[in-house]
């Protein structure tokens, strides 16, 4: 069972887009995890820009905004009962697996 999946939400523990001052305007949502780059996506966070040429497919042409990727080591999950960056632990429950916070003992999912 993976710890990181898609539609949870992180913060950024560290790197460029790590804030000093107020940690939690760093947070968001997971779009996409890249497991062989370790590499994660994540909804407003390092945004990049990319120049496009007008073409008959997209006849917009200009710079558009995207999100760039993450490190994994980067980024962790925000458990929703406690509200802090966490460790993710894993317990099996009968047939299937489930995820925990290792501070307050919760199921993330």
């Amino acid at each position: 069972m993976q710890k990181l999946k898609v539609g949870d939400t992180i913060q950024v523990i560290s790197g460029s887009e790590r804030s000093e001052k107020t940690p939690a305007t760093k947070r968001g949502k997971v779009l996409k995890v890249d497991r062989e780059a370790g590499r994660v996506t994540v909804e407003g966070l390092r945004l990049v820009k990319r120049h496009m040429r007008k073409t008959p497919q997209s006849p917009e042409g200009g710079i558009i905004e995207k999100p760039g990727t993450i490190a994994l080591s980067n980024v962790q999950v925000v458990c929703a009962k406690c509200d802090k960056p966490t460790r993710v632990g894993i317990r099996k429950e009968g047939e299937s697996s489930k995820r925990f916070c290792k501070q307050c003992d919760a199921l993330i999912d």
